[in-house]
């Protein structure tokens, strides 16, 4: 089977005459027609096409829409991931699963923990992710996971998690100490060994950041 995309008249046409120049330059220019024809036509698929749509689209869509937590310096996978989902977060608003899946999608994995689920105040939890947190991204952070929450919860602390390779090696040694005395003719001598054994055991350790708390 042709693929119309790829298809050209030369597929379809004799082959006495597709080796000809000017057929194969005629094939050649209404497949790149219908080619741009095609592409043109994909951008109407707005909504079931979004991963084809370029960034000034899901910029336009993000505002018709008011999509939770966007902003123009995100990379360009990540707009449409909130594109698609803000529809669904408007229908969970004020759960773990909306915060959760914010947590996720703008920072990589995530997620939260009630306060039931650690012992701590009701209507507190804590959010554990393993994003780089600037500054400035910590307050954008906290600031949409207030939009996200509902009112009744508060957010305790940001846990940083980092997962660390720690190198531990482990060794024995044995050293024998013989005490050597002078030789006199004739007389007998003891001659006494001090054995030492030695065990050692190094570790190599990194720091890990404190959990951000909200301010």
């Amino acid at each position: 089977m042709i693929n119309y995309y790829d298809g050209q008249l030369t597929d379809i046409m004799p082959g006495n005459i597709t080796g000809k120049p000017e057929i194969k330059a005629l094939s050649y220019a209404l497949q790149q027609a219908c080619r741009l024809l095609y592409n043109y036509s994909q951008r109407l698929y707005v909504y079931s096409n979004l991963d084809g749509q370029p960034e000034e689209v899901v910029d336009l869509l993000a505002s018709e829409l008011r999509t939770q937590y966007y902003r123009d310096t995100l990379d360009l996978e990540t707009k449409r991931q909130l594109v698609k989902n803000t529809l669904i977060w408007y229908s969970k608003a004020g759960t773990p699963e909306a915060v959760e899946e914010l947590v996720s999608t703008v920072f990589g994995e995530g997620e939260v923990k009630e306060w039931f689920e650690y012992g701590g105040q009701p209507y507190w939890f804590r959010i554990q992710t393993d994003a780089i947190l600037t500054e400035n991204m910590t307050t954008y952070f906290s600031n949409m996971i207030k939009n996200v929450k509902n009112a009744r919860s508060h957010i305790e602390s940001i846990e940083i998690h980092r997962h660390i390779e720690l190198e531990i090696c482990a060794g024995a040694g044995h050293h024998l100490f013989c005490i050597r005395n002078a030789v006199f003719d004739g007389y007998d001598e003891k001659r006494d060994g001090e054995p030492k054994n030695y065990a050692f055991v190094a570790g190599r350790q990194q720091y890990r950041p404190a959990a951000i708390m909200e301010s």
